[in-house]
Formats: C-alpha cells, structure tokens, sequence
C-alpha cells in the first residue's frame, strides 16, 4: 500500500480504489505512525493495555488522546470527504514496543490475551524478576491496592520453594499465614542480644545519633560480654530482669564486693555479674573501670539508661537461628522510636545471619521508608545492600514513595496515586520513558511494569 507524506510523516494511504474499506479498517485499530519505539494508533485503547500487531510484536498503551492530532487532520479531510459515517473524531492511542521486534505502519492490533493461570508475566510469557542479575535487588513500588503484596507473596512461595532462606521484615502482620503455609514461622521482633556486632547494639540502644558515644559503646561493650559470659553459667529465667539488675551492678560497681555472695541489700545475681565481668576484661582494666565509674558516673548511666530504653521495645534473646522461612513481626513495636533504630538493629542483623550462612536467601523489607527516617539510615541500608549481593543475598524493598535508594535496584511499579510521586520516579530512573511515568497513575490493580537498566517491561499478576 502505498503512502502519502506531510511533514515528513508517513500516514498510512487513503487510496481511490479502496477508500470506503480504509475507513472501516481504519477504525478497527491501525497502526498509522512509528517514530523509533513510540507507535501511534488509530483507536480507542485504555492506557496500560498490551497490544499485539499483525507482525507479533507487542506494544503497551501508554496514553489516549480523543482529539485529532494536527499532524493527522490531512488524513481526516481525505477519510472525511471520500466516505460517509466517518466521525468528526478520531481516538488516537500512543504505545510503546516492549518486544525486540517493532511494527510498522498499517498493521492492525489487537489486545494481548494474558495468560489465565496464577503467576506473574510479561509479554513473553512467565517472568521471573528473582532472577539474579548485576543488580539483584529489587524495589517493588504502589499505592495500597495495587497488588504489590500480592506480587511479594507470590515471589516469596517462589523463592522458599526453590529452597532459598526467606526472611520477612512484616511491618503489617501480613506474611504470617504465607509463611506458616510454607512450613516457615512467624517470630517476635526479638534482640538476639549475644549475636549482634558494635554497628547493631549502637543501632539498637540509640546510640548512632549520640554525639562522642564512643565511651558510651565502650561501657556497653564490656557490659554485654560479662552479662553473654553470665548467662552461660547461670541459668536465666527472666532475660529482661537480669539485664537491668546488671545494668545497676555496673553503675555500682565501686560499692559491689566480689569477695561475697551478696551486697548490702543487694542481689546475688548482680555479685556474680562483677565476678564474670572482672573475669572477662581482666583484672587491671577492671580496677581502672572501677576508677572511671567514679569519674565518668553520668555517661555510665547514660550508657545503661540506653540500654534499658531498648529492652522496653521488644524482647530480648541471648542467642537466636533464624528460622529457614520467616516472617519477623515488626507491628509488635511499642514506639515511634523502634520503628527507625529497633528496626535498623534488626534488619543489620538479619543481612549479616544470612550472609554468615552463605546460602541464597531472600530478604523482604516491607515499608521500607519506616526504616530511611534520615541519612545515618539511608546510607546504613544502601551498605547492606551493596554487600549482600556478594553473599547471594537478594532483597526485595516494597514502598509507596519513591526514594533515592532506589537507584540502586531494578524497579517494579504499579499504580501510583500520587502524580508527584510519578515524576519523582521517573527523576529517579532515567533509564524509565517518559510516557511510562505519566502511566503509572492510571494502571489498575495487579498490572505493573518492570524497568532495569536494559528494558521496560509490562507484567502482570494473575492470582
């Protein structure tokens, strides 16, 4: 078929012979333009729709637009005067080619017919966003009610049945029976208190955000390998009792004598806790201890008073094993202040088991701006990030809002109420089109699109 040309622009031709059959087809859904990978079509398609043309190539619908374009009236005059019935106006939808091949110019669409099964798809069939790559991670974003715990769940039965560790950090109780389904448990936010590393016990007392509390890290130090010492030779009932008996023993530690089993009006238990930690750090640094209690009495307290102010927020284990599959509930935090410190502390020591364990694992961080309440957090979660890739540790970050962090995974957004938000993501992931950005608003629930660094892709959850 030949064509005419305005502008530069090909439109599909109107011939003599066959003008009546043209206009018929014409509003059966045609493709009339291609510019690179945008393709123009002559119908009325609802944005987020996947098309497929005659040649097999696939497009998604980005935008519609019920008004005739200036670059096509020519065609409306000709279509216009050479047949009767043709309306005023023509529906014009814009769409993107997400296959390899692209369409050109006269081919007739039709709405792609996604599969019926339960999974997850794009348009070659079932899709896979676990599947490792450079950039392992990825940042599953959405409005509430637009599939995107869904999505999760449906990648986590995946991972756990392939037999990789899954760890939830569920900060709405909403994995449990997933988890339990999969033979996995539902576990209290608890303080593995003996396992954690310096970074997690700053994280869990408060200490990340106090200024000079390096002598206050060090007092803790000491404390937690006397009290872990302690608890393996004496049996400990009520772990959170014990530990604030032993904080007092160690703001008392110049009027406690180690020569007795008790104190005046004193407790046993806090006597053989300045017998272990003379023990454990030796004599000589015991003493000097002992010396810098007097001096240095406030930031001692201090010290302990942080400590204390954690044990309020959770409970407290002295060693802990992650289940093989396990959702961690975070909604049993009392405060404000656990959601972003308690909650740092966790989530540290979850990365580092798992990448203790050098199994394949997959980490969910649901809510994950709960956690990125400032800098110290945000650079904290991108330094997890970067070294848990290393150990075959994949996490999946869910979110509402866009953050920076995201520049730092692969991206699967759904419907986003917010337009703001919209444009924040697309300043975010340049590598995201333009008109993918302005859809995301409109996309119903269960339709998402997967963005990496190479390609864009519609996907679908079918449950």
């Amino acid at each position: 078929m030949p064509y005419c040309r305005n502008s530069n622009v090909e439109l599909v031709a109107v011939t003599q012979f066959n003008v009546d059959a043209y206009v018929k087809e014409a509003m059966e859904n045609i493709i009339i333009r291609v510019v690179n990978r945008t393709v123009y079509i002559l119908g009325d398609f609802e944005p987020g729709t996947l098309l497929v043309s005659d040649s097999g190539s696939k497009l998604l619908v980005v935008a519609r637009r019920r008004e005739m374009d200036s670059r096509f009236i020519e065609l409306l005059k000709i279509a216009r005067e050479l047949a009767e019935g043709v309306p005023e106006m023509f529906s014009i939808s814009t769409a993107l080619a997400v296959s390899p091949a692209v369409p050109r110019p006269g081919e007739a669409v039709k709405q792609y017919e996604w599969p019926s099964g339960p999974g997850i798809y794009s348009p070659e069939g079932e899709f896979d966003p676990l599947e490792f790559s450079d950039t392992p991670h990825l940042w599953i974003m959405g409005a509430t009610g637009s599939g995107k715990t869904t999505l999760t769940k449906l990648l986590v039965e995946k991972a756990a049945k392939e037999g990789r560790r899954v760890v939830i950090l569920d900060a709405h109780d909403e994995y449990c029976e997933t988890v339990q389904r999969l033979g996995g448990a539902c576990i209290p936010a608890v303080v593995p208190f003996c396992d954690f590393n310096d970074f997690e016990l700053l994280a869990l007392t408060g200490l990340l955000r106090v200024g000079q509390a390096i002598r206050m890290m060090r007092y803790l130090n000491f404390f937690r390998r006397a009290f872990c010492r302690l608890a393996k030779q004496v049996q400990i009932q009520d772990v959170n009792a014990a530990l604030q008996k032993c904080a007092d023993a160690m703001i008392m530690l110049d009027v406690i004598r180690t020569d007795t089993q008790s104190l005046t009006g004193g407790d046993s238990l806090m006597t053989e806790f300045v017998k272990v930690l003379k023990e454990e750090i030796g004599g000589v640094a015991f003493n000097a201890l002992k010396e810098v209690v007097k001096k240095d009495e406030d930031r001692m307290a201090a010290a302990m008073m942080y400590l204390l102010q954690a044990l309020e927020l959770g409970g407290v284990l002295l060693n802990h094993k992650l289940p093989k599959v396990a959702a961690v509930r975070l909604l049993d935090f009392r405060s404000l202040f656990a959601v972003s410190d308690y909650m740092l502390a966790v989530t540290s020591y979850v990365f580092r088991s798992l990448m203790e364990a050098r199994e394949d694992a997959l980490v969910v961080v649901e809510e994950t701006p709960k956690l990125l309440t400032d800098d110290v957090a945000r650079r904290n979660l991108a330094l997890f990030l970067s070294q848990s890739r290393k150990f075959r540790v994949q996490a999946i970050l869910t979110s509402q809002v866009p953050d920076e962090l995201m520049q730092n995974t692969r991206l699967v957004v759904g419907k986003i109420g917010n337009p703001s938000y919209a444009k924040k993501v697309a300043e975010l992931s340049p590598q995201m089109p333009a008109a993918v950005a302005k859809l995301l608003p409109q996309l119903s629930r269960g339709q998402f699109v997967y963005i990496d660094g190479q390609k864009t892709l519609p996907i679908r959850v079918v449950i």
